[in-house]
């Protein structure tokens, strides 16, 4: 066994749509002397079906589960509903510091990115399960959405209104190029990286 020791055999539950992804965790995890895998489900519904009939310390969640399933901050706020006792550790592909902030809002105890070591991702399992929040070392706490100025989050709303670049520059009389400039400066201080990534946090950019 390498990495921090856990005070007892850790039981862990896994969830993810990706079945190779969840065999190779479960391979990995369970090769290990503090874990024991007591769970392990593709959708979300046979995932909390299972932990109501066995008890597990800390559930580790893919965020984005298949379509037609629940994900993000709602597959969180549903499984701390249904799941008040279990520790929920994220491990997905996405990681921008937005996201993570949004989960860690949602209820999730912390964060392990897919690209990770697989080492980390078994030290955040004993980190959670002791009342530790673990982000990935390269994330750092979201930055205020306040530090926004007003044209930059007028940009985010209409972002997410659907228009393009071209569009609210028109919108808003001014050139291209001061749009663009407006929406990579709030991409940088809100932690997002693309289009994609500002729909995803709709929900809490939308409170700008």
């Amino acid at each position: 066994m390498n990495g921090f020791p856990a005070p007892r055999r850790l039981r862990l539950a896994l969830l993810d749509d990706h079945d190779v992804v969840r065999r190779g965790t479960a391979f990995h995890l369970g090769n290990d002397s503090r874990f024991e895998i007591v769970a392990s489900h593709s959708d979300s519904q046979a995932f909390v079906l299972a932990l109501q009939q066995c008890r597990a310390d800390v559930a580790i969640i893919d965020i984005t589960l298949a379509p037609g399933d629940i994900s993000g901050a709602d597959l969180v706020q549903h499984l701390r509903q249904a799941l008040p006792r279990v520790t929920l550790l994220g491990f997905a592909g996405q990681n921008s510091v937005a996201i993570i902030n949004h989960l860690l809002d949602a209820g999730i105890s912390g964060f392990v990115g897919k690209s990770e070591p697989l080492a980390e991702l078994s030290d955040a399992v004993v980190r959670v399960s002791q009342g530790l929040c673990r982000i990935p070392p390269s994330c750092k706490l979201l930055t205020p959405c306040d530090s926004l100025s007003r044209n930059e989050r007028e940009v985010i709303r209409l972002v997410l209104d659907g228009l393009t670049v071209s569009e609210i520059a028109l919108h808003r009389h001014r050139s291209v190029k001061t749009v663009s400039t407006q929406k990579i400066a709030a991409l940088r201080k809100l932690g997002l990286r693309n289009d994609a990534e500002i729909f995803a946090m709709r929900q809490q950019l939308e409170a700008l």
